[in-house]
């Protein structure tokens, strides 16, 4: 059957529905399987989803960690990456400069960096997505191409290995079983916007396979912004057997991005529109290019064994017209992960065991050109080299539930190493080299108590480490810097979930104390030039608050109410210091991280009806932070309100049209959707600390959605 895409014009607020049924019978979803259809997002009871990010499936309820759970319905709201659905996680802090510069923090880790996201790790199903020097992409992941995704807050993660920030667990879409669906997506919008998709899936016993591609493009709202992306996505499963399967995954993006960077305090007030002038003259841009495969067989033994192998391969290729330089940089990077998992019933009680390896290579080749008077002219070549990089992980947990009470306890134990050749022809410093860190062992411990009924009590202790990049491993003359040392942390947590009034409220509570040692602090020595240097410590505490409350409509098995109305808080009140940190013969000491506001908040309510009609009114508020390590200048506090409203047409039960429109910046607030830290500037230079976020601006979608 052939669909012919439209553009639609009616008003949004993102929502929640369930499988794709007759408007008159929608009921209430299966929350322990996200392949219902997404043409209608599905209202899910938060408390009941079964997470596996401890690598042992369980009820979110009684985990015993901090763990967030992003349902597909609620990625829908993602229209062009998955990074702002992660605003919904309290202790994320999400800043986005433009759609192709976006950083992630998680408790306050990785503050002080410029740009990009450190030390969180990201995978996708078994395959990493994040580089061997720590640095982590989002902004080419489609939510299309995600069924859920799940977020470990703090270094808590045994099997995956311990990053100091967090680890984001990302579970590919797969076809709902027994049906073939083909969905055709379109959407428009201000400044130049609009999205495009196809997505076609078939599921049978024996395969599952789901193929989806898409293109994404913006005119952007400021000079020298413009935008575009195209991805692919294919996920095939294969049952062998009833106790054999393999999956293979593959995936790849090619973007285009402009560079407006930051402007200074003035330019932002009277005119955010303008590109920093520099990167204008230049016409900055970055093009980047990645395909990532991965396969996995997957084995249950006739004795309980769990057995899991994967192998994965990550190609990336990315081309940056800086106005100090251009960057030319190439990696590939390989590796497997073999996990082995049994669970055991010994009287009374519960044994769950897991333990594995988890390998990473990676190879990069980098070179830096001239690019003289920053005219956007390529030049010769100023530095080249090439940069091999290693990581082991060897895991393993075990988990007894007895009762009401379950403990578990993991060890990892990590092993890393990079090697560098120096292939600069021009200069006489070679700054060839190799350096391994010592073996790093960060174990975990947790316990959960269930007293009563709906209520989980827990407390853990982690360590987390992270290794310096060879950027940072550097001395500012180029040579390797072998004092260096990874930063450690002990994270120590409690917290509470418990689910109230016949489960129309659920209420997650986290308390959290880290300190982070061996501070590993970025250092400018020169324009967008930086080395790494141990400077002390820094303290990380805060409270995270998640609360889910049905309004009217509460859906239970067996009712179907005519209107249902959800509410969702994500709150994180924080305080992050240097405990000792001085540099440049300043004493920072006490001084708050810059970078990280002391209160954040994500809110929503959501309204459904089965007459197909859906709305969602999100808030999203952050606190002034201060923006550099002095703590003498802040940015503002703001706040802004999104607006989505769409209707659900269905005909024949087969054809499903769903037509939204979004309003974003419904206020139309004037705000700093991203900062750069610690800034340069002197004398009649300004330091330029500030990325404008997008005044009010609309876009409108159409969804149809064929299913036999």
């Amino acid at each position: 059957m052939k669909l012919i895409l439209t553009a639609s014009l009616l008003f949004t607020l993102s929502a929640t529905f369930g499988q794709i049924k007759s408007p008159a019978n929608l009921s209430r979803p299966d929350t322990s399987n996200f392949t219902a259809d997404r043409a209608l997002i599905p209202v899910v009871d938060l408390s009941e989803i079964e997470v596996t990010a401890y690598g042992t499936p369980g009820q979110l309820k009684a985990a015993g960690g901090s763990i967030s759970v992003i349902p597909a319905g609620r990625l829908e709201n993602s229209a062009v990456n998955i990074a702002s659905s992660l605003t919904s996680v309290p202790g994320v802090v999400m800043q986005e400069g433009s759609l192709g510069t976006i950083k992630l923090t998680l408790r306050g880790i990785g503050s002080r960096y410029a740009y990009g996201t450190k030390k969180i790790k990201l995978f996708f199903g078994d395959i990493p997505m994040y580089s061997a020097e720590g640095e982590t992409t989002f902004d080419d992941i489609n939510p299309e191409y995600i069924n859920r995704v799940e977020v470990l807050r703090g270094p808590a993660s045994s099997i995956y290995g311990s990053s100091l920030g967090g680890t984001v667990l990302l579970y590919p879409q797969r076809g709902e079983f027994g049906t073939e669906q083909l969905k055709v997506l379109g959407s428009a919008g201000s400044f130049g916007y609009w999205k495009s998709g196809v997505t076609y899936s078939n599921a049978t016993t024996k395969n599952n396979l789901a193929v989806a591609i898409s293109g994404i493009g913006s005119e952007g709202y400021r000079q020298n912004s413009q935008y575009s992306r195209y991805s692919f996505f294919i996920n095939y499963q294969q049952n062998f057997t009833s106790r054999l399967s393999g999956n293979l995954i593959l995936s790849g993006s090619k973007i285009k991005a402009q560079i407006p960077s930051s402007i200074d305090s003035v330019t932002f007030k009277t005119n955010p529109q303008k590109a920093a002038t520099s990167w204008l003259k230049t016409k900055g841009y970055e093009h980047p290019d990645r395909v990532f495969a991965g396969y996995n067989l997957h084995y249950y033994s006739l004795a309980g064994w769990n057995y899991s192998a994967s192998i994965f391969l990550n190609s990336r290729k990315t081309e940056e017209n800086r106005p100090f330089n251009f960057l030319d940089e190439s990696g590939f990077s390989y590796g497997g992960r073999i996990l082995l998992r049994r669970t055991k019933q010994v009287g009374e009680t519960t044994v769950k065991f897991s333990a594995g390896s988890n390998l990473y290579l990676e190879a990069i080749n980098s070179s830096l050109s001239a690019n003289s008077g920053g005219k956007g002219v390529k030049g010769g070549m100023v530095q080249h080299g090439r940069e091999y990089l290693s990581q082991t992980d060897l895991f393993t947990q075990v988990e007894a539930r007895y009762r009401r009470i379950s403990i578990a306890g993991g060890l990892n134990t990590n092993f890393s190493g990079f090697r560098f050749k120096d292939l600069t022809p021009t200069d006489t410093l070679n700054q060839s080299g190799a350096y391994h860190f010592s073996p790093i062992i960060a174990p975990r411990l947790s316990f959960t108590w269930n007293p009563v009924e709906d209520l989980y009590v827990y407390t853990s202790v982690n360590k987390g480490f992270s290794v310096p990049s060879l950027s940072e491993t550097l001395s500012p003359l180029g040579l390797i810097n072998r004092d260096i040392k990874p930063e450690k942390a002990w994270s120590f947590e409690g917290g509470a979930r418990v689910n109230l009034f016949n489960h129309g409220t659920f209420f997650d509570l986290a308390y959290y104390y880290m300190r982070v040692t061996d501070l590993i602090v970025p250092k400018r020595v020169a324009e967008e030039v930086y080395v790494g240097m141990n400077a002390g410590s820094s303290i990380h505490r805060g409270v995270e608050i998640s609360a889910n409350q049905w309004i009217f409509g509460k859906k239970t098995n067996g009712s179907n109410p005519k209107f249902s109305l959800m509410a969702n808080l994500s709150y994180a009140n924080t305080r992050f210091n240097f405990q000792n940190f001085i540099a440049d013969n300043s004493d920072y000491s006490g001084k708050k991280l810059p970078g990280m506001p002391d209160q954040i908040l994500s809110g929503s309510l959501e309204l459904s009806s089965r007459a197909g009609f859906y709305t969602r009114l999100e808030v999203n508020a952050s606190g002034r932070m201060p923006i550099n390590d002095l703590n003498s200048h802040y940015s503002s506090k703001w706040s802004t309100l999104n607006l989505k409203s769409g209707y659900v047409f269905i005909f024949l039960k087969l054809v499903v049209l769903d037509a939204s429109i979004k309003i974003n910046n419904l206020t139309d607030q004037h705000y700093a959707s991203m900062v750069v830290v610690n800034a340069p500037g002197s004398g009649p230079v300004s330091p330029r600390y500030f990325y404008p976020g997008q005044p009010r601006w609309v876009t409108g979608t159409l969804l149809i959605s064929y299913k036999k």
